[in-house]
């Protein structure tokens, strides 16, 4: 029973302290750049590669796009609910240049946002 009771204590400790401010995993933005346009680097290949994902887009569907990169690897990335593509209202298509702006997670990139080649 002590167990208990000094558990409840830290938790209340936590919150009176500031764990409650903790943000949900899902809220988190692992230090993704905040990039809504395409950047001048990004022609030269210059880019933050922990992030961002340069290719063509070889295919599109709502929420998966297949990126041909520069390496010859084509990808497949899953887009989730809340992926913006930018400029908004557009739709990627077949042979347009495209950066995906993001962060890996257990070796699959997940994207935050699509922004195609102006």
């Amino acid at each position: 029973m002590r167990f208990f009771s000094g558990m409840t204590a830290l938790v209340a400790t936590m919150l009176l302290v500031g764990g409650a401010s903790i943000a949900p995993v899902a809220a988190q933005d692992y230090g993704v750049p905040g990039y809504t346009t395409w950047q001048p680097g990004w022609d030269t290949h210059q880019f933050d590669k922990h992030h961002v994902m340069l290719g063509t887009v070889a295919a599109f569907t709502p929420y998966r796009l297949t990126v041909a990169r520069r390496n010859g690897i084509v990808q497949t990335v899953d887009l989730k609910h809340g992926t913006v593509i930018y400029p908004t209202g557009a739709t990627p298509t077949t042979g347009e240049r495209v950066a995906l702006v993001g962060y890996y997670s257990n070796g699959t990139f997940i994207a935050n946002r699509v922004i195609l080649h102006p």
